[in-house]
């Protein structure tokens, strides 16, 4: 329960659900940045060296925490793209008619094995929870399942947020938010758009959080391009939405997304956003020249053109602003809550 948006959005109904029910947390990896509320069963603190064996002892301890929490609902908000052990997990843990399999990626297969047999078994299951309206349209092209719900990923109440923030960073900035994995985030392509674009002519800097497996490809190449007083990698804040407020506004630059929690949490905070238009979840977000900019996928020129154009239109620039808050009141956690009620009731 660390370091992504559906394990936030994990931790959050977990304390959502502790009034409700008795609530259990099983944990793959010792990675545990969020608040919870349950009981939690964390089988990463012990894993051994050998890849092989750890898979399998890890398995084991899964099938021994499951049997013993003999749970009404499970729900699965793993990634589910290795093959063996979701068959092993199948044949040997799952009870399916009892789980809850959640999609967070554009890219189903993530999360949905590709083989058919997979199929016959989501579609046996309580239900298949997918974060976006395309998800649902290209889950349902793989396989006709008639358990498909559509809960998107939701913001909590920012109103009590401490909004003595001034002090983080005195100058005016731009966000990006997100791990540091360049395949998925394009990180080093945004560093390259901004240092392109008028908020770099300007001395308005660009700082991005996260951690990631390629911080020193970024450290190198911000190096390399004598970025060092402009491109900040500020790491993990726990703090993150102080640093959202504060922005001038937030970019996205993802290859794909699901349903990005990043820019509700900007938009919650009164923060416009420049995004992609990913083939799921900006769209659903965004209304373009109205709480931020949609831009066309993978058209880097175009990023940097609506970074520019978002900097320099004063009257565009208030309007995302003063529309940021309420556009996303339809995402909210006492909007979004109930419909997981409703399923697992």
């Amino acid at each position: 329960m660390g370091g992504g948006g559906s394990e936030k959005i994990a931790a959050q109904i977990s304390i959502f659900l502790k009034d409700k029910f008795i609530v259990s947390i099983v944990c793959i990896r010792d990675n545990i940045d969020y608040a919870y509320k349950g009981k939690l069963y964390n089988l990463g603190q012990k894993e051994y060296r050998i890849k092989l064996i750890k898979q399998f002892c890890k398995l084991l301890a899964f099938r021994k925490v499951y049997k013993k929490i003999d749970a009404d609902v499970y729900i699965d908000f793993r990634m589910r793209n290795r093959t063996l052990l979701e068959i092993a997990l199948h044949l040997f843990v799952f009870k399916i008619n009892k789980t809850v399999f959640t999609i967070h990626s554009s890219n189903i297969f993530y999360h949905l094995p590709k083989f058919a047999w997979f199929y016959n078994q989501y579609a046996k299951a309580r239900a298949v929870v997918c974060v976006s309206k395309a998800m649902i349209d290209d889950v349902y092209s793989v396989y006709p399942f008639q358990n498909l719900k559509y809960i998107p990923n939701f913001i909590t109440n920012t109103s009590s947020l401490d909004l003595e923030t001034k002090t983080i960073i005195e100058s005016d900035y731009v966000i990006a938010v997100g791990r540091l994995n360049n395949h998925v985030k394009q990180f080093d392509r945004l560093i390259d758009s901004y240092k392109n674009s008028k908020l770099f002519n300007q001395n308005i800097p660009l700082y991005i959080l996260g951690e990631g497996p390629d911080r020193q490809l970024l450290e190198y190449q911000i190096k390399l391009l004598e970025l060092e007083n402009h491109v900040k990698l500020l790491g993990l804040k726990t703090n993150a939405l102080a640093y959202m407020k504060c922005a001038k506004f937030l970019i996205l630059s993802s290859q794909f997304e699901g349903f990005p929690l990043v820019l509700l949490e900007a938009l919650s905070v009164g923060t416009p956003v420049v995004s992609f238009d990913c083939h799921s979840g900006p769209s659903e977000i965004i209304d373009n020249k109205s709480n931020g900019l949609l831009v066309e996928p993978q058209n880097f020129e175009a990023l940097t053109k609506a970074m520019n154009l978002l900097f320099t239109d004063e009257d565009l620039y208030k309007k995302c602003q003063s529309k940021a808050i309420n556009s996303i009141e339809k995402f909210s956690s006492s909007s979004i809550l109930p419909k997981w009620l409703d399923l697992l009731q």
